[in-house]
């Protein structure tokens, strides 16, 4: 079998032009081989080259999405033609694998490659409710730094990144008074989609806690004086 696998696998390496990517029938004999094992274990009879051929040329997807498996499991620099390969035909492996994939793209200057792996991540990663300000994606952990680009980000940073301040005034003109009593004694709140207290924090959620500067103190405690003044009633 392994010399009908090399034959194989130099056929289907130039009919699909796979040079383009990089890649020579050795780097695919491999994939080849376990299609044609797995092949001619289901026939009577010994396949032929070009039957083999046809078989895995109707399932060009598939192949493909085994190509793009082999090239991150490989330890090697990848190309733009691979990162692209990997992104079109594996999108959920490339979802899974964005953090790797992006110092590729970025080391490349694919700034294509880079936006749609942003989408894979939300899609197929393990995106969370904070978007990071240094490479855009949804990739912020509690202890603030950045599962994608590796970023240790700052408070403010991520602050001014969600729009924190406009996120604040909501909260505070929309949640109820002994909630924002107990962002202001707790001096912290926590923030995923929105703004809360700490006691409305799920389990196992990837919200951040963020600290109240004096000026948001202030802003909090306004609300609630013009609230215990009549002139802006509490909403429940």
């Amino acid at each position: 079998m392994e010399s009908v696998s090399r034959e194989v696998a130099a056929i289907v390496a130039e009919r699909l032009g796979l040079d383009y990517y990089g890649l020579t029938p050795d780097d695919v004999r491999d994939i080849v081989a376990d299609i044609v094992q797995g092949i001619a274990a289901n026939r009577a009879t010994k396949p032929s080259i070009e039957s083999l051929v046809k078989n895995i040329l109707r399932n060009k997807d598939a192949f493909l999405k085994a190509v793009a498996a082999m090239l991150l499991e490989r330890d090697k620099p990848l190309t733009l033609e691979q990162l692209e390969l990997i992104v079109s035909h594996a999108p959920q492996l490339a979802g899974r694998a964005a953090p790797r994939l992006y110092r590729e793209a970025v080391r490349l200057g694919a700034d294509h490659v880079v936006e749609a792996l942003r989408g894979l991540w939300r899609l197929y990663g393990r995106p969370t409710p904070i978007r990071c300000p240094r490479c855009g994606f949804h990739s912020v952990t509690p202890d603030l730094t950045c599962m994608v680009c590796g970023a240790s980000l700052g408070e403010e940073e991520v602050k001014e990144a969600i729009g924190f301040r406009e996120m604040l005034a909501l909260f505070a003109r929309s949640a109820h008074p002994h909630l924002i009593r107990e962002a202001l004694r707790a001096g912290y709140v926590v923030v995923d989609s929105e703004v809360k207290p700490p006691s409305l924090r799920r389990p196992g959620e990837f919200a951040v806690e963020l600290y109240l500067t004096r000026e948001e103190r202030r802003l909090l405690e306004e609300e609630l004086k013009r609230r215990e003044d009549g002139s802006h009633p509490a909403r429940a």
